[in-house]
């Protein structure tokens, strides 16, 4: 009751904990661990009472069910306490149950998600495979079992788990998808979220479910309950499956800009990559986003990792978003990160940054030189994908390449004419284009494109991309007369 009322005074919680510590021993541990997960949840931790209620568990052994089992995970993740002793007790506890069937669906939920928040928070290992194999068997066998909110919480732990390209998870998520497809009406805003989150990090498409969830997210109460992490989740999942649903997208766009204010760099970051590979584009949101990264004091730029900074650049780019004192203000972020950037980082990273500036046509000379200078000393590295994305960008900009590394990009393509047979046409014409653009000498790539385009036009025929035909000068109309009629 206390728990539940919010009540948090830490000299009564103390001498609770106290109490319960002399009932260690004679109380029934069920009645314990749910003290526990009640002191959790009004973030009152002591470890002594942790470690001696631990200690009761694996003397006895097997006295917990499914759903005590379930209480002692979420307690250990909400207070972040590491006990792994106790974690491989909980595990062969909660192994055992399933094999004797016993294991509630309530239970089992919750158990694997508190085994994959604890996984997540650092304070213990991945479950072994034979608990998982068994717990998407039984949960694929006994669907009927399950509530929705519990199917929630497995579909929780396998988007912390991430298990690709698994046939069984594969087949534990697509049987979810069928129960949630059907029962969409009864999830919430957040349990929206969730599911389509944990079925694009297991890269499981499943069309139905995504269109439940769609028509529940329409309606506006319910994706007005959105915070800026769910409303990030749903982004996430939906472009990850490149939906054309845009309505949708520019509703959960809207979300976002609502939002916006509660959303730390990484969100940012993940929300715009969403939209522009989505190819949705919200001019207001992008603006918004761009101001408040512009008024960002550097130390939180600084602060923040070097995967979400390239993508959010790389958003950026995808979305037009012409900025000059934005991308200055990301370059010099690029720059103060030194060694940790330019020598720790692959170079696929390197290629992506300067792609991204290169997008809204935006050379930052000091960002470029550097960048420059470590592909030259690092070129053994590159492939020739990377070679292709990276000249691609800088014909954009028309560049000037220094001397050294012009030399050994053109000895470079040479040397793995082999390679060029292996890339797109696409990309052929991309390597090709660039490299007329930036003036380097590749004829085995030259002699690809003639091969697999005859018509195609020689590097020495033509200095630069044609110039597209103007239009002829007609006096505008009026708007009556441009309307279109039958």
């Amino acid at each position: 009751s206390a728990a539940e009322a919010g009540y948090s005074d830490a000299s009564w919680w103390r001498s609770s904990c106290v109490a319960a510590q002399r009932l260690v021993g004679t109380a029934a541990l069920g009645d314990l661990a749910r003290f526990l997960e009640s002191a959790a949840q009004a973030r009152h931790r002591d470890d002594e009472l942790l470690y001696n209620f631990g200690d009761a568990v694996v003397a006895q052994h097997g006295s917990l069910d499914a759903d005590d089992v379930a209480r002692v995970l979420r307690s250990h993740a909400m207070l972040g306490f590491r006990n792994d002793r106790l974690l491989a007790e909980l595990q062969d506890q909660l192994f055992g149950l399933m094999r004797q069937s016993r294991a509630t669906a309530s239970g089992l939920s919750g158990s694997v998600r508190g085994l994959a928040h604890l996984e997540k928070l650092g304070l213990a290992q991945r479950p072994p495979p034979e608990l998982l194999e068994s717990v998407a068997r039984m949960v694929t066998e006994h669907l009927a079992f399950f509530k929705p909110a519990d199917l929630c919480d497995v579909l929780e732990a396998y988007n912390l788990y991430r298990i690709q390209s698994d046939p069984q998870t594969s087949q534990l998520l697509l049987a979810i998808g069928s129960v949630l497809g059907r029962s969409a009406g009864e999830l919430s805003a957040a349990q929206c979220a969730s599911s389509v989150r944990a079925f694009a990090k297991c890269r499981v498409h499943d069309e139905r479910l995504l269109s439940a969830v769609a028509t529940r997210l329409r309606e506006a109460g319910v994706r007005g309950s959105l915070n800026s992490a769910e409303v990030t989740w749903t982004l996430y999942g939906f472009a990850k499956f490149s939906s054309h649903d845009t309505a949708l997208m520019d509703l959960l766009s809207i979300e976002a800009r609502r939002n916006l204010h509660n959303m730390d760099l990484p969100q940012v970051s993940s929300v715009l990559a969403s939209l522009g590979k989505a190819n949705v584009h919200s001019p207001v949101l992008t603006n918004r986003a761009a101001v408040r990264l512009r008024r960002l004091p550097s130390e939180d730029l600084d602060a923040a990792p070097l995967n979400d900074l390239s993508a959010l650049a790389m958003a950026f780019g995808k979305l037009q978003a012409y900025d000059k004192p934005l991308f200055e203000a990301l370059a010099q972020a690029f720059l103060r990160r030194g060694a940790r950037l330019f020598v720790q980082e692959p170079c696929s990273m390197l290629v992506q940054i300067t792609h991204a500036f290169t997008k809204v046509h935006i050379m930052h000379s000091e960002l470029f030189a550097a960048i420059a200078a470590i592909l030259f000393e690092r070129f053994s590295e590159l492939t020739l994908l990377d070679i292709t994305k990276y000249l691609h960008g800088l014909a954009k900009v028309d560049y000037n390449l220094p001397p050294r590394l012009r030399e050994r990009l053109e000895n470079g393509i040479e040397a793995q004419a082999q390679g060029a047979a292996s890339l797109g046409v696409f990309e052929l014409l991309k390597l090709a284009s660039a490299a007329r653009r930036l003036g380097l000498a590749v004829p085995s790539v030259d002699a690809r494109v003639k091969a697999v385009l005859p018509y195609e036009p020689d590097t020495g025929e033509i200095s630069g991309p044609p110039r597209r035909p103007t239009p002829p000068n007609r006096r505008r109309q009026s708007a009556r007369k441009r309307k279109w009629t039958w």
